[in-house]
């Protein structure tokens, strides 16, 4: 899992809209990283079993698949994270970032598919793209921000690196890590994803959703 769980985190007591303590909650506190305010996914969210999917439409969203669920977040003891104090965190902090880990077999996740060798893609990339969309990437993911802008490869790209993306392959069980990284902190956390690359006998997804850091 592509997460921050192996750095070291303290947990602390945090007040962003510095009212009444009663709605301070308790956050992750990663000051390896230059001091960063982390939440990390709730149980049901951070993960989506390996899985061909069978009943699903491609090009839906997991929040309306007959198992899946808006993603959500909670605070270090588990609790509901309140969204006034959402907002202040985000005044208060100038970058955000989050990753999100793609396993797939035979499915993409964000760049355009490609042979193993570097030659041409295979053809499932002879789909259309979206409009504005690169060549080949019109079965990528897709996300829903916290704002509810789309996060797309026509739609804020520039916010979104892949570390590593053995998806693009389209061969054997790979996975991709995709990490958003943004000044815009309304964007962040992501709250739903759009797969599009299923339904083929061979094909079969999962993920893992990463905490959502900011930082001032």
């Amino acid at each position: 899992m592509e997460t921050m769980i192996t750095v070291k985190m303290t947990t602390y007591f945090i007040d962003p809209n510095q009212g009444c303590a009663g709605d301070a909650f308790k956050a992750f506190c990663n000051f390896t990283a230059g001091g960063e305010t982390c939440l990390f996914p709730e149980k049901t969210s951070a993960a989506a079993k390996m899985g061909q999917w069978l009943h699903e439409k491609p090009g839906t969203w997991f929040s309306e698949f007959g198992t899946g669920r808006m993603l959500a977040y909670v605070d270090a003891e588990g609790g509901s994270l309140p969204s006034v104090q959402m907002t202040f965190l985000r005044l208060l902090s100038a970058t955000a970032r989050q990753n999100f880990t793609y396993l797939c077999q035979r499915s993409v996740a964000w760049g355009a598919p490609r042979a193993a060798g570097g030659g041409a893609p295979p053809a499932a990339a002879a789909a259309a793209p979206h409009d504005g969309a690169p060549p080949g990437t019109a079965q990528a993911l897709r996300f829903l921000a916290a704002n509810e802008e789309e996060i797309s490869r026509e739609s804020n790209a520039r916010y979104v690196q892949a570390l590593h993306d053995g998806c693009s392959f389209r061969k054997g069980s790979e996975r991709s890590v995709l990490s958003v990284r943004t000044p815009r902190v309304e964007l962040l956390p992501l709250s739903d994803v759009m797969i599009s690359d299923f339904g083929e006998p061979s094909q079969r997804f999962g993920f893992t959703l990463g905490p959502v850091c900011f930082q001032g």
